[in-house]
């Protein structure tokens, strides 16, 4: 076991790699915000949705003259994220939430309307949402991608609906962000005491 003094001499630096060679950073560091109040990343870490032809679709669906198919009863789409920011994002925090999706004919959101399958909780306000996978990873890194999931909505009502728009949501885990989850990870370890942290905090600065 390191000495605690030893330890505080050596300064920040020093403590960040202490903590990162004993598991890194606990994203419970960050304590439990919930879903509502987790920050909008959308526009630095960027849903790719993709339509998905393919697999298990059921059949109906309304015809143009020429043939081709207006709706269907189940759309299904592929979507995977990727981080554009210079930070990784904490992997437990990471979800995409099914913001709206427009019916085409009067322009109405019926997001909250429709059925859709597999999502892991829904907004306060109603909106689904899906947990994003990171290949069994603690975080998304900079410029990473994430698996691909699926959203597929059920729509047997056959109405013509434009693509969904989705809402990404996380914690970017800033320098400064990760500074401070270091020091409390040390602090609860009894590694370092609330008032070496804050004096290491000052020095970071």
């Amino acid at each position: 076991m390191l000495d605690r003094k030893k330890i505080s001499r050596l300064g920040p630096i020093f403590l960040l790699l202490f903590l990162f060679g004993h598991g890194g950073v606990d994203g419970r560091a960050y304590g439990d915000s919930s879903i509502d109040e987790l920050p909008d990343l959308t526009g630095g870490v960027i849903p790719l949705l993709t339509y998905d032809s393919g697999g298990s679709f059921t059949g109906g669906g309304e015809l143009f003259s020429g043939g081709s198919l207006s709706s269907r009863q189940d759309v299904r789409y592929r979507v995977q994220v990727k981080n554009q920011t210079g930070d990784p994002i904490d992997a437990d925090s990471l979800i995409v939430v099914v913001y709206k999706i427009q019916e085409m004919a009067q322009l109405r959101d019926v997001t909250t309307s429709l059925d859709i399958s597999g999502t892991d909780g829904n907004t306060e306000d109603g909106k689904p949402y899906f947990r994003v996978p990171v290949n069994g990873q603690t975080e998304l890194p900079p410029y990473g991608e994430s698996e691909l999931f699926t959203i597929e909505i059920k729509n047997p009502d056959l109405l013509r609906l434009y693509p969904p728009v989705l809402r990404v949501r996380g914690i970017r885990k800033t320098v400064s962000q990760t500074f401070q989850g270091a020091l409390q990870t040390l602090i609860q370890e009894g590694v370092v005491t609330p008032e070496e942290a804050q004096k290491a905090m000052e020095q970071s600065h």
